[in-house]
């Protein structure tokens, strides 16, 4: 009988090599269609790293306990650490470099009973936001809780107009720009990233709706505009007759009309300008009842932030000058996020440079970054998150940390990977639509509300620590 161990034990060898060589290729191979796995024959017996131990060991005192906290806050470039991941999408982040960024807009809150002072948050998104489907719940709740009345900040015409809650919104013969449709027509962008010129027989229309408390009336008007010459309009409030009224030249400087009801409130403002005017540039408008707390809502659908740059800075801080936001809020990161962005190296440049861009118009303004919200859609037929989600937020959160800015994880908050496939699929009613991208407006009422316990209890921290804080 023929013997056949040596070729037995050849072949075993040749397999072993084999394999070994297969062990030795990249990931990510794909050979006739089909992607190879990588393979570690050697894993169960590589040897584990072993953990290094520190040079030399020293017992922490207690009189040097405080000063070590404080310095395990920072790297060893003096940047604030992130905050430890099972805290994501739980608490703001506080990268300022004195862990004091809220402080400025809780002082401005718990101001607003006792001065009667006026908090503007300016919020800053795309499409996840427009149509006020987050902001209108958020709103409502936070006025409920700390006084004011009225949508706040207004654009002159909108895409999403028919389907919003907090306002009747009508308009005809405005030839709008925004820095997503018309970025290089080299208008004077406004705050909101819009501007406006008027057509023959311009009209705006506002009018409070009924589904939110404290959206319905307000008692002032303030319209923004920009003008080198005198412009005659006629506006009219509720149950008055039609008022006609003048825009002075602004000289180049940011103009605002101021009107009021000749009642208590109002919850109509319509306006019209007749003749067209080639120097007239018209941006919102806003809607309020002081003291409390606004939100304006700076939703341009398609951004995904790098046009936030054509905003000139001396006009956003001309803006600001009148509105005195205590909070600038930024949410962006859906319109980059795609299934075949495996490289977010560019986007992060563009974030990089328009965070910078922020920072010179709001230069005295504590800025909260919120991470890109989950997004789901189809891969190799299976729905899943796309894979560039988790990777744009813990960008955003180092740059957030690189800038000095707050930080929260929205991603995370919401219930981190696969979040959004859950909300459309698995919730009577649906918390977001079968585009796997955007919230129905009942998703976005449960999120407002998770924002309102987020604010609610960073300033309960917020007051227990500066009642701690010593007496000089």
């Amino acid at each position: 009988m023929k013997n056949y161990l040596g070729q037995a034990l050849w072949l075993t060898l040749l397999v072993l090599l084999f394999l070994a060589a297969l062990s030795l290729l990249p990931p990510g191979i794909t050979l006739n269609g089909v992607t190879l796995r990588k393979m570690d024959i050697f894993l169960d017996i590589r040897e584990s790293e072993p953990t290094p131990v520190p040079a030399d060991s020293t017992t922490i005192h207690p009189d040097t306990l405080a000063e070590t906290a404080l310095l395990s806050l920072f790297d060893s470039l003096g940047r604030v650490r992130p905050a430890d991941a099972s805290l994501f999408g739980k608490i703001v982040e506080d990268y300022t470099p004195d862990q004091q960024g809220l402080s400025r807009f809780f002082d401005a809150v718990d101001a607003i009973r006792t001065k009667e002072q006026t908090v503007r948050v300016a919020f800053f998104g795309d499409s996840f936001i427009e149509g006020d489907i987050l902001l209108g719940d958020l709103r409502d709740t936070l006025q409920t809780l700390w006084g004011g009345n009225g949508v706040g900040y207004v654009p002159i015409t909108s895409e999403v107009a028919r389907f919003k809650r907090t306002l009747t919104h009508e308009y005809s013969n405005w030839k709008p720009y925004s820095i997503v449709k018309n970025f290089k027509s080299g208008q004077p962008f406004g705050i909101n990233g819009f501007v406006y010129r008027p057509k023959a027989q311009a009209s705006v229309r506002y009018e409070g709706a009924d589904y939110f408390k404290h959206t319905r009336r307000w008692t002032q008007v303030r319209l923004f505009y920009r003008s080198d010459t005198t412009v005659t309009f006629t506006w009219q409030m509720a149950e008055m007759s039609p008022q006609t009224d003048s825009l002075p030249a602004t000289g180049g400087q940011l103009g605002i009309w101021l009107g009021k009801p000749n009642t208590a409130s109002t919850r109509t403002f319509d306006f019209q300008i007749s003749q067209p005017d080639s120097n007239l540039l018209v941006y919102g408008a806003t809607l309020e009842s002081g003291p409390g707390i606004y939100l304006d809502n700076f939703s341009v659908r398609g951004n995904t932030g790098g046009r936030l740059k054509l905003i000139n800075p001396i006009l956003a801080r001309q803006f600001d000058a009148v509105q005195q936001y205590q909070l600038i809020v930024v949410q962006l990161g859906l319109n980059a996020a795609t299934p075949s962005l495996d490289n977010i190296g560019w986007y992060e440049y563009e974030l990089d440079q328009t965070f910078q861009h922020i920072r010179k118009c709001f230069p005295e303004t504590p800025v909260l970054i919120v991470s890109v919200a989950d997004r789901g859609g189809k891969i190799d037929g299976n729905k899943t998150t796309l894979p560039s989600v988790p990777v744009i937020a813990t960008m955003q959160r180092e740059l957030a940390r690189k800038h000095g800015f707050l930080f929260f994880d929205l991603f995370h908050a919401m219930g981190g990977p696969g979040s959004m496939i859950r909300y459309a699929d698995e919730y009577h009613p649906p918390l977001a639509n079968l585009d796997y991208t955007h919230l129905t407006h009942y998703g976005g009422s449960i999120m407002g509300y998770m924002f309102t316990d987020l604010f609610l209890r960073e300033q309960e921290q917020y007051r227990q620590k500066k009642k701690q804080q010593p007496a000089y």
